[in-house]
């Protein structure tokens, strides 16, 4: 009898041993469940900290890397016009350059042209010279050479010497036969009483200039030979031509 309540003890003894351990287990249970909680709260919220972070980094990117397009675009545009710019720069200059080789090279033509046109004057008067020499005997020439001086003396007769101012104090004669000695006598008489000067006419022999004479007083000049009668010709046919 005296067994009963011993086991009976021992249950209810046992009883509340398993109690306590339970309420123990439990209770360690539940603060390891807690603190399992509050490190995944702190977990989410580091997570969320870090998507926020995330977000921002990205949106920063975003707008960076659309500003640096921008930019990059804003470049490209500049660069593109620059180097439109500059090819019209260079076509222009290119133009510039074309026109003005191309005025160069007219007028380089129109000097070509005056020239030879100068030459075939000078070539006609020669040709017109030889053939004088040609068709015409020495009498010919003599007479034609005094007719020259003759029409010469005349028309320096008739000029007005108080409007004439000589530079100088040289003097030279060129004809193509030497002078008469009437002619030159005259002709020394007429510088005197026109211009002043007391010369001797010592006169140059020059077949090229085919008859006539041309005087040179300082800077004063008088060209009465035949050749530049030719070459005035020469002229007043090509302004015919």
């Amino acid at each position: 009898m005296i067994l009963v309540p011993i086991v009976v003890v021992n249950v209810v003894i046992l009883g509340l041993i398993v109690f306590v351990v339970k309420k123990l287990l439990l209770s360690d249970t539940m603060k390891a469940v807690g603190t399992i909680k509050q490190v995944e709260a702190e977990v989410r919220k580091k997570e969320e900290t870090i998507r926020m972070e995330i977000d921002v980094h990205e949106k920063e990117f975003l707008t960076k890397k659309t500003e640096a397009e921008a930019a990059l675009e804003e470049k490209r545009k500049v660069s593109e016009a620059e180097v439109t710019k500059m090819k019209e720069n260079v076509l222009n200059e290119a133009k510039k350059e074309g026109s003005n080789i191309i005025e160069q090279a007219k007028k380089n033509e129109e000097k070509f042209r005056q020239q030879l046109a100068l030459d075939m004057e000078d070539k006609a008067v020669d040709y017109a010279g030889q053939v004088f020499q040609m068709v015409s005997s020495d009498m010919m020439s003599v007479e034609l050479n005094k007719a020259l001086i003759s029409e010469l003396l005349d028309a320096l007769e008739e000029i007005d010497a108080s409007s004439i101012t000589i530079d100088g104090d040289g003097a030279e004669f060129t004809s193509s036969h030497p002078i008469e000695p009437d002619q030159k006598n005259r002709l020394e008489g007429l510088i005197k009483d026109k211009f002043g000067l007391e010369i001797k006419v010592e006169e140059k022999v020059d077949e090229a200039v085919l008859g006539g004479l041309i005087l040179k007083l300082g800077s004063l000049e008088i060209d009465g030979s035949l050749r530049n009668r030719y070459q005035e010709a020469v002229t007043e046919v090509k302004k015919s031509a």
